[in-house]
């Protein structure tokens, strides 16, 4: 189930002390998945503080909605609020080590040049990998993608096989009914007819073209113009609905940070659901740069415990897709959000490299 949320805002005042009490808290319980007590933070913070005063720190912070206590007798962990505070206003990404950076760069290379869906399964498989969370990523939308070239082949003699291929490598396959038995040597200078038309050319941009040719006259067109139409129709009418790659679902089971069974279970079940998930993971698909959503930020509500961290990736001319990862809201966010960052701008590369070879 999803509904309308709205981004969390943390404007408050807060002092220079308070906040690094506040730091200490949310960054203690990233490292440790436990309830920070005023104890413990006491030594950790080398402030000089008294575990009474920052127990009293605690007590303004929670009134102010950055913390909660899921016992009374337990320490204090942060709220969504809190986090939205921390990744605004205290992280610092962390520069991504020489060999982590290469190690990404050749994950992107081993789906080969020639297949964006091999380089999407194996970059979605590496950051799930490297996160140790859910990795999520759509593939491009064909509707926005530029022709290399289509091809029909003869299959019998009421089916043609229509071989589509994008300028980003992506390759479509769809068998089409006909009418009329066409030779395979007609068919070639259908292909050959089209590619000279429309090699380039933006795939929604083709088809509207051809849909208004098919309300002109047709007597003004001889056989093979008119066939060229009608098998361009249906060649260019598929289904626009991109794939949706996901890897690391069984670090929801096993990961210490997902105890609540329920909530890895609903999670489990979303992703069952890839029209739901395709949605929310482009749902900002025109924004630019890394986008996070914190807990009761994300729309479904089997992701209310969790943050998703995400970023666009794109070939020279426009957004293709999205690529993201779904951890629980005390992921260590400043190492999560560089590598998805770094990892979205490598396949944008990447993917505009294969794009420029193929023109």
């Amino acid at each position: 189930m999803s509904k309308t949320v709205q981004r969390l805002e943390a404007k408050e005042s807060i002092d220079e002390r308070t906040q690094r009490v506040l730091r200490g808290i949310i960054e203690g319980y990233i490292t440790s998945n436990e309830p920070v007590g005023s104890r413990s933070l006491s030594k950790s913070l080398e402030m000089g503080l008294s575990p009474a005063t920052i127990r009293n720190i605690m007590s303004d912070l929670s009134d102010m909605g950055f913390l909660m206590q899921l016992h009374t007798s337990a320490g204090r962990i942060p709220t969504d609020k809190a986090y939205r505070f921390y990744v605004d206003q205290v992280v610092v990404a962390n520069q991504l080590t020489r060999k982590l950076q290469k190690r990404i760069q050749e994950a992107t290379q081993e789906g080969g040049m020639n297949q964006v869906e091999d380089l999407l399964i194996s970059t979605t498989r590496l950051l799930a990998g490297l996160t140790q969370f859910v990795c999520l990523t759509s593939s491009p939308r064909v509707e926005t993608s530029i022709l290399r070239r289509i091809e029909f082949i003869r299959l019998s003699s009421q089916q043609i096989l229509v071989v589509l291929v994008t300028r980003n490598g992506q390759v479509r396959n769809k068998i089409i009914a006909t009418t009329e038995d066409l030779s395979q040597d007609f068919l070639n200078t259908v292909s050959s007819f089209l590619n000279d038309q429309f090699h380039n050319r933006n795939l929604h941009e083709i088809r509207q073209q051809i849909l208004e040719s098919m309300v002109e006259d047709k007597e003004r067109y001889d056989r093979l113009l008119a066939q060229a139409v009608r098998l361009g129709k249906k060649a260019f009418e598929v289904a626009d609905a991109p794939e949706l790659y996901i890897e690391g679902q069984h670090n929801l089971i096993f990961s210490e940070r997902f105890r609540n069974l329920n909530s890895s279970r609903g999670l489990m079940d979303a992703f069952e659901h890839k029209s739901m998930i395709m949605n929310l993971l482009d749902s900002t698909v025109k924004a630019d740069g890394i986008q996070i959503f914190i807990g009761i930020e994300n729309e479904l509500e089997s992701l209310q415990d969790c943050t998703m961290v995400k970023a666009q990736y794109s070939d020279q001319n426009n957004v293709l897709g999205t690529i993201g990862v779904i951890g629980p809201t005390n992921m260590d966010y400043q190492t999560v959000i560089p590598v998805v960052d770094f990892t979205a701008r490598i396949l944008s590369q990447t993917i505009t490299q294969q794009s420029s070879s193929c023109d």
